[in-house]
This record gives structure tokens, C-alpha cells and sequence, in this order.
């Protein structure tokens, strides 16, 4: 595994491990999405999150599409962006890409 291939691969770890640190924390995870709009800053922070993930779907759809990814995959992972987080979702598609292109070139 390359270098890039292994940051990628950390960074989703951490992305997982670190957001699922902090939910698990919380008395209720029925209230999460309510919670998110509860203040400016949780506001703020939840459109910057729904942009982000758009823009990952886009990405997805297009590079995924332009390196003969699997659609299994890309719907997995476009699925893993809500159910765990974008910060793994999108550091373990970048790896998945990086894999694409090496067997590619």
C-alpha cells in the first residue's frame, strides 16, 4: 500500500473512530439531526456538512464513474457518508480511487 493509500486509510479510521467518539456520547441520538439546528454555530456547521456531502456525491458520481468504479461501492460509501460520517465515507473513496488509478495506469 502506498503512502497516500495509507493516510487515506488512517484519516477514514479517525474520521470513524472520532465522530462516533463524540455520538456516543450523547444521552439520545434520536434528537441528533434536531440538534444539529438548535444553535447558529450547530447551524452553521450543519450546512457546511450537507454541502460537503453533496459535493462528495458529486465527486463520487463523476470520478467514480471516470475510473470504472463499482456502483456497489460508490452507493456504500454514499450511504457510510450519513450512517457513519462523511469524514470516513470520503478519505476511504479517495483510497478507493488511488487503488483504481494504480490498477489502471
Amino acid at each position: 500500500m502506498k503512502l497516500v493509500q495509507l493516510a487515506y486509510l488512517l484519516l477514514a479510521i479517525i474520521g470513524a473512530v472520532g465522530t462516533w467518539w463524540f455520538n456516543l456520547q450523547m444521552d439520545d441520538l434520536s434528537g441528533f439531526f434536531a440538534q444539529v439546528w438548535d444553535t447558529p454555530l450547530s447551524s452553521s456547521l450543519g450546512v457546511d456538512l450537507v454541502v460537503v456531502v453533496l459535493a462528495f456525491y458529486v465527486l463520487m458520481a463523476t470520478e467514480g464513474r471516470r475510473q470504472e468504479m463499482p456502483t456497489a461501492l460508490l452507493v456504500f460509501l454514499g450511504v457510510l457518508a450519513w450512517l457513519v460520517a462523511v469524514a470516513c465515507a470520503l478519505p476511504l473513496f479517495l483510497l478507493f480511487r488511488e487503488r483504481a488509478i494504480e490498477q489502471r495506469g
